[in-house]
């Protein structure tokens, strides 16, 4: 049953329809047993805690292979530039070179 905040009327006339219709009272207080019992168990928490632990652990593997490509596109990154300067001080050797020559 719900009822307003704020309003103890509301409140009021929620506990009064349960109190003169015992009926409705068992059938709520059935269902939220069944809602108790499905939704706050120790199964359904471990599979819950289950599955908090493995979207970390997948999410850290997850950052390490984004590091690990970054970091491999960095090294061929550095590798490149390293050959476009000895390419650069060969070329300007010859230069050098063909002008003493």
């Amino acid at each position: 049953m719900k009822s307003y905040a704020g309003n103890p009327n509301s409140l009021a006339d929620s506990i009064l329809a349960l109190l003169f219709n015992p009926q409705l009272c068992d059938n709520i207080s059935k269902k939220a047993k069944i809602k108790v019992k499905n939704e706050y168990n120790w199964a359904k928490i471990a599979q819950d805690t289950h599955f908090i632990y493995q979207k970390a652990i997948c999410q850290t593997m997850a950052e390490r292979q984004a590091n690990q490509i970054a970091q491999e596109k960095a090294r061929k990154e550095k590798k490149i530039k390293h050959a476009e300067k000895e390419i650069t001080n060969l070329i300007s050797f010859n230069k050098k070179r063909q002008a003493y020559a």
